[in-house]
């Protein structure tokens, strides 16, 4: 029988796009449109704020039902429906005039935007690809990155044209996002190998790889369901893993632009330089994190990642104490490398201790305990500065990392005894 052509390479580009288009023109530059809707329309930034907060856990709940239908329904469909139903929403948007009917229109949209997101790309890439796969996740992610650096100046042009330039800003992204994504499902989006009479990719070449690689098929481990997954001591530590590195990312990103103003005294104008350079650092970061999964594997990934993560935190606390400008690129450096792990490690870590059977519904459920981490981080930095100050702030950050790192070994081993107990699936 002949072998069928490897279509997996059209699936990452799909992923890809997910990455540069929906999740980095509706995700991470929406927060270009709080002052021009604020000035326009007479809302405080702390009512728009709640615009961030409902869509974040609308965008949870309707991961864990879209799930469902990407796993069970014809996966390209499913795409199309949740790209129109997003665009919809994006192009009534600008016609809403109270502050209530934001709320409404961006929680409805974020239902469907958490089909165009992170759950469709980490489901296509665990897929199609069982060897690399951190790598190509990393790829398929920094998307997101490029994209923000991007469509943030292009969208920036349309809001700043005229006073109300966001409404412009936010039919152009409807447009791209609809007619982009819908071409993608049609043509690119594959869902699994096994439904193309294909394999998974795996590496080496010739018929001694091609050997090995059909033992790796007859071996592989298929996981176990939502039902044994969520019972079992694996879960827990995976709770705690993605808790954790929710209440790190958040809680630390969205105090330092502020912290270290307040040290520089200078408007920002030093922050904003640190928070370019970061920027441009978490994409050499995501990429270069998952080879190294590949390379050496999670457990040792995630340990150097931490110490990057420590020497980071241990620059803000230097800079707290001495205000050395340069101090502050510490963080900018060796913080950024390290954020390949909210980004990437929930993807590939649950993969690999769950395996791929139920793969949609438990991550879609883990996301959630990741939005309530977030959620919790930025609140947990203020309260705590407000104590003792933000110098020691970053000390128990500190504690933090080190306590997430023990989380992810836990759950290494607790899917190793899954794995043991369950070697051909529940």
């Amino acid at each position: 029988m002949e072998k069928k052509q490897f279509k997996g390479w059209g699936v990452l580009v799909a992923a890809f796009l997910m990455s540069f288009i929906p999740t980095a023109i509706m995700g991470n530059c929406f927060s270009l449109y709080m002052a021009p809707v604020c000035a326009d329309l007479g809302f405080g930034n702390s009512a728009w704020s709640m615009v961030n907060l409902i869509a974040s856990f609308t965008s949870a709940i309707g991961a864990m039902i879209i799930a469902g239908f990407y796993q069970k329904k014809n996966m390209k469909v499913m795409l199309i429906i949740v790209t129109v139903g997003t665009g919809i929403c994006w192009a009534i948007a600008p016609l809403c005039t109270a502050i209530w009917q934001f709320y409404l229109i961006f929680g409805i949209s974020n239902v469907f935007q958490a089909g165009l997101t992170q759950l469709p790309i980490s489901m296509l890439v665990t897929a199609w690809f069982e060897d690399k796969r951190g790598t190509m996740m990393s790829i398929a992610m920094a998307g997101g990155g490029l994209g923000g650096l991007v469509w943030s100046p292009v969208l920036t042009k349309f809001i700043t044209a005229s006073a109300t330039g966001w409404k412009t800003a936010m039919w152009f992204s409807a447009a791209v996002v609809t007619v982009v994504m819908v071409i993608c499902a049609l043509f690119l989006v594959k869902r699994s190998p096994a439904e193309y009479g294909t394999e998974p990719y795996r590496d080496g070449s010739g018929a001694k790889a091609a050997e090995a690689n059909k033992a790796a098929s007859d071996n592989a481990w298929i996981g176990v369901s939502k039902k044994v997954a969520t019972k079992s001591g694996a879960w827990w530590c995976i709770v705690g893993v993605v808790m954790l590195v929710g209440i790190l990312s958040a809680g630390v990103t969205t105090h330092v632009p502020n912290f270290i103003t307040s040290v520089a005294q200078d408007g920002g104008t030093l922050s904003g330089t640190v928070l370019s350079v970061y920027s441009l650092i978490t994409i050499v970061g995501l990429v270069g994190g998952g080879a190294l999964m590949d390379k050496i594997g999670i457990k040792k990934t995630v340990l150097i990642a931490v110490v990057l993560v420590c020497l980071g935190l241990g620059s803000l606390v230097l800079y707290a104490s001495n205000g050395n400008a340069v101090i502050a690129y510490g963080y900018a450096i060796f913080f950024a490398i390290a954020m390949c792990l909210p980004k990437l490690l929930p993807s590939v870590l649950m993969s690999q201790v769950f395996g791929t059977k139920d793969y949609a519904g438990i991550y879609a459920l883990a996301n959630l305990f990741f939005l309530v981490g977030a959620a919790l981080g930025s609140v947990l930095t203020s309260i705590i500065q407000g104590i003792v100050g933000y110098g020691m702030t970053w000390v128990v950050y500190i504690v933090i990392a080190i306590l997430f790192f023990f989380c992810v070994v836990g759950a290494i081993k607790g899917g190793e005894k899954l794995k043991a107990q369950y070697p051909n699936g529940d």
